[in-house]
C-alpha cells in the first residue's frame, strides 16, 4: 500500500479564497465615512446614557440609538466631530447601513434596554 503525502503548499488556494471571502467584506469597515450621519459604536458593557455623553463631547448630535445599547447613530458637523467621537471612546465608525443596517434601530421598535429602563422610569 502506497502513503500519499500531499504537500503543504496543496491546501494554499482554498486559503487564499477562504481570506479573500472573509476578508472584502472587512475592507468596508475601512473606508472613510460620507454623509452627514455616522454608526458610532462604542465599547462593549457602555449604556445609553454614555452614548449621550461620548456624542456631546465630540459635539455632535444624537439622532437615536442603534441596535444594542453602546452604538448610536449621530449626526456629524465635520470632521472634528469624527475625531472627536474616536477620542471619546468609539471603537468603530461606520455608515449607518454598513453590515446591512444592523446597527441601527427602526422606528418604532425597541431594545430589551430601552424596554427596562422605560419600566424603571414608570415605577
Amino acid at each position: 500500500m502506497q502513503q500519499s503525502r500531499k504537500s503543504p503548499l496543496a491546501i494554499l488556494p482554498a486559503i487564499l479564497i477562504g481570506l479573500a471571502v472573509i476578508g472584502t467584506p472587512l475592507l468596508n469597515l475601512t473606508t472613510p465615512v460620507a454623509g452627514d450621519e455616522v454608526a458610532a459604536v462604542f465599547p462593549p458593557g457602555w449604556e445609553e446614557g454614555d452614548v449621550l455623553l461620548a456624542t456631546a463631547g465630540a459635539d455632535g448630535r444624537l439622532v437615536r440609538f442603534g441596535s444594542f445599547s453602546n452604538i448610536g447613530i449621530i449626526r456629524i458637523n465635520s470632521e472634528e466631530t469624527l475625531a472627536g467621537l474616536r477620542a471619546q471612546g468609539a471603537l468603530l465608525l461606520l455608515h449607518p447601513q454598513a453590515l446591512g443596517g444592523c446597527l441601527i434601530q427602526l422606528p418604532g421598535t425597541s431594545t430589551p434596554t430601552q424596554e427596562t429602563s422605560t419600566l424603571q422610569w414608570s415605577l
